[in-house]
């Protein structure tokens, strides 16, 4: 039906029932469609009505705790967060969805990997649940931080053999010689140490006292008496001296105090080896 069939107003302009005619004749098809729609969801409901309420009656309790849920500040602020980290969240789910991916590709090769390592995951299960591992781990974590010194340390000393090995290698290389002198001397020690009962003790004990021997004999007082008895024996024709000579040189101080200094050391000598037959 054309537009000049609708009913006009006096003046000739087209009625607000004439526009609506024109408009549901134009769009007849897809009213046509959505009363069959409401028609459908009509019958639908019917249907789904006594289920619903059976369903509401059954969780009523629920249905009440989760809109107190959702009415409490916690939950706002909740969602709030959410909505302002909703990049994020949308990157998060990103991440786990390749995550699931690389999971079921990863899923089949860790399968075939135990099953193949069975004996040893086994073995290292057992090694982990014994009590000295437990005890291993529990003093490891109470000396976390002596441990992470350490490895500070050790870090540390790699990086110092690291720039020292070039030079030990050079000295290495130009003492070749007096090193291989050593390592026979060493190697001699140990030969006569296994040849001899030699008491360690007694060894460092001896060696003791003669370091303590040289230092006495670098002492001034002892060098100058040893260079005045050199002296004394070294004269060319020393004057004979009989039995009056030797009586009357007892008047020189000189010879006495020599005569004491023998005397003494003759003293000495004796209690040294009383004490060693002791």
């Amino acid at each position: 039906m054309a537009s000049n069939d609708y009913p006009l107003d006096a003046d000739g302009s087209i009625t607000d029932e004439t526009e609506l005619a024109r408009a549901i004749e134009e769009n007849e098809a897809e009213l046509a469609e959505l009363l069959r729609l409401l028609a459908t969801t009509e019958e639908l409901a019917e249907d789904l009505a006594p289920e619903l309420r059976e369903s509401v009656r059954e969780n009523r309790d629920a249905v009440r705790e989760l809109r107190l849920a959702f009415e409490r500040e916690e939950t706002l602020v909740l969602l709030q967060k959410v909505g302002e980290e909703s990049d994020t969240l949308v990157e998060l789910l990103d991440v786990l969805a390749a995550s699931k991916d690389l999971t079921d590709d990863l899923v089949p090769e860790l399968r075939v990997a135990i099953r193949e390592n069975r004996e040893i995951i086994e073995r290292s299960r057992l090694a982990l649940e014994r009590e000295e591992t437990l005890v291993l781990l529990e003093t490891l974590g109470d000396n976390a931080d002596t441990l992470a010194e350490l490895l500070d340390l050790v870090d540390a000393t790699h990086e110092l053999a690291t720039d020292l090995t070039p030079e030990l290698r050079d000295v290495a290389r130009d003492n070749r010689n007096v090193i291989r002198d050593l390592r026979m001397a060493a190697t001699g020690f140990a030969d006569a140490h296994a040849e001899n009962d030699v008491d360690m003790y007694e060894l460092g004990r001896n060696a003791g006292n003669m370091i303590a021997l040289v230092q006495t004999m670098g002492d001034p007082t002892f060098t100058e008496a040893l260079d005045a008895t050199i002296d004394g024996f070294s004269q060319d024709d020393p004057e004979p001296v009989g039995l009056i000579g030797l009586f009357m040189a007892l008047f020189d101080a000189d010879v006495r105090r020599a005569l004491g200094r023998v005397l003494a050391a003759a003293r000495a000598l004796g209690s040294a080896s009383l004490e060693e037959s002791d």
